[in-house]
């Protein structure tokens, strides 16, 4: 009986036994085609990611957003784009502002894009370990384009990168993967941020294209070792404010991150503008610029950036610009471009016999002061050390930079000189005098919210109409009083141009703009 109870026990464990060896090697079976599947989808995802690696994007287009109802900003039809109107170079002061609608209309955000831009997906890679570089995030692809900026369009290049002189034909010399690449691989690119139609029909187009075969590609006639950036120096330069906030700011934004290390290749190559402002670009590169225009070499590069980084009207949005270069970060760089002595202005003691010192831009023409004389005994009488400037003065941009640099308070009716104000010692006050009738909201677009950024005061006076000479041209009932932006939408821009800003010229109320720019004594003073 024990012996049959033993063997029966023996035999129930063995069953139990090759039960649970049946059951392992099912699960093993199991398992293992588990991982093959996964293997193979991980397999497959790799495959792809690579494959996409170092392919040329499609370029990102801009949407139509014609049709849409995108709120208008709340800016008279006033100041809209200048038609051609320039400021010459040897004048910075004599002629025509900015254009400030359309202005205001490159600063609004893109409705319905889709598309997420390169310099978005560079803000958030940022932070993100060793891969979060600028240059790493481009190296991803060999060609880059966005054209979703509402400024300005764009495209990186790198590689073995050649540059067809006068052709305007920059080439990828190899393709961007070892088979025939099957996406766009020619882009066209104005690089001028100002995308406005009537300007960009001005500028030079530029081509970027990968070549299908390395053979394809031109013979390299000068190689270069540092980056290239691309930009013209058409459209509006040679207009003060424009230089700055169309070509400078931007450039300084998109070149400083090289440190000198860097050719600036030019299209629509400007000469007046380029020696005007050499001691700047002298400082972004430590090399002389190449005129594209005039060059039938072929270049070649490692790198290429074609277009500029552009935010707004004199002014830089440090949470968008290449490691967050800010408007303190470009007046330091001013200041070093032109050894300004000072970065601050300090209030003035009661008790001091130091007098503030403010200078005067008098334009000649158009947005003049009819009282001109009066305006300057009013400045002096109420205890101002006074300094005017005229369009000779400011041909000379070292030198007047360092007269800027060198007082409290920089005063004058609206029109390019006021640009000036980026040399401006930080504290300091820009007053800004409003012609008639309805272009405050322009004008202070312009020049009142661009200074906060800059460390700088701003006060501003807008004129009546009895100050203003165009009283003495129409009735008091007449639309240029009662409805100016009709003036425009009924007889067009270079009507209003005419009217508003060419033909108006400003009798300033002493005593009562007296009363402005006491407060603006008393800001400067102070007791101990």
């Amino acid at each position: 009986m024990r012996s049959s109870d033993s063997f029966s026990h023996q035999n129930s464990r063995r069953l139990s036994l090759a039960a649970l060896c049946g059951c392992l090697v099912i699960v093993t079976a199991i398992l293992t085609c588990l991982m093959d599947s996964t293997s193979n989808t991980i397999a497959s995802l790799s495959l792809q990611l690579s494959s996409y690696r170092n392919v040329t994007l499609h370029m990102v287009e801009e949407p139509n957003t014609e049709g849409q109802d995108v709120a208008a900003p709340k800016v008279p039809l006033a100041l809209k784009e200048n038609q051609g109107r320039k400021e010459s170079s040897a004048d910075a002061v004599s002629t025509s502002p900015s254009s400030t609608m359309e202005e205001m209309k490159l600063d609004e955000s893109t409705t319905g894009n889709q598309t997420v831009p390169l310099q978005q997906q560079y803000e958030e890679k940022q932070g993100g370990g060793d891969d979060s570089s600028y240059e790493s995030l481009v190296k991803e692809s060999r060609v880059v384009c966005d054209f979703t900026a509402p400024r300005s369009d764009m495209c990186w290049m790198d590689g073995d990168v050649r540059v067809l002189g006068k052709s305007s034909l920059v080439m990828l010399a190899s393709p961007p993967t070892d088979r025939a690449p099957t996406h766009n691989t020619t882009w066209k690119i104005r690089p001028y941020p100002r995308k406005w139609e009537s300007t960009m029909e001005l500028i030079k187009e530029l081509t970027v294209t990968v070549a299908a075969e390395p053979d394809q590609a031109p013979r390299c006639m000068v190689n270069h070792s540092v980056p290239a950036v691309f930009f013209s120096t058409g459209g509006f330069v040679g207009n003060y404010f424009h230089d700055f906030t169309d070509v400078i700011i931007p450039l300084f934004m998109t070149s400083r991150r090289f440190n000198g290390e860097v050719r600036l290749v030019v299209t629509d190559f400007n000469h007046q503008f380029m020696d005007k402002y050499q001691q700047i670009l002298k400082q972004l590169s430590h090399y002389p610029a190449i005129n594209l225009d005039a060059d039938d070499r072929v270049h070649c590069f490692p790198h290429a950036h074609l277009g500029l980084f552009s935010h707004r009207a004199l002014g830089i949005d440090s949470s968008k610009s290449p490691d967050g270069i800010s408007m303190s970060d470009f007046r330091s760089f001013l200041r070093k471009s032109f050894s300004l002595r000072r970065a601050h202005s300090k209030e003035i003691d009661l008790r001091s016999r130091r007098k503030p010192r403010l200078l005067l831009i008098l334009r000649k023409g158009s947005r003049s002061f009819v009282n001109e004389r009066e305006v300057m005994r009013m400045v002096k009488g109420l205890g101002f050390k006074l300094i005017t400037a005229g369009p000779e003065e400011t041909k000379n941009i070292s030198r007047f930079a360092q007269v800027v640099n060198s007082v409290d308070v920089l005063m004058g009716i609206h029109g390019a000189g006021l640009a000036n104000m980026v040399f401006l010692p930080s504290n300091a006050t820009v007053v800004q005098i409003i012609p008639c009738c309805g272009l405050a909201d322009g004008s202070r677009y312009i020049f009142g919210e661009p200074a906060p950024d800059m460390g700088v005061r701003y006060v501003e006076y807008e004129i009546r109409v009895e100050e203003s000479s165009l009283a003495e041209q129409y009735p008091r009932d007449h639309e240029v009083f009662r409805n100016p932006i009709s003036i425009q939408k009924q007889q067009g821009f270079n009507e209003f141009w005419n009217i508003f800003l060419n033909k108006q010229k400003v009798k300033l109320d002493v005593p009562r703009f007296r009363s402005t720019l006491s407060q603006v004594l008393q800001s400067i003073k102070h007791h101990k």
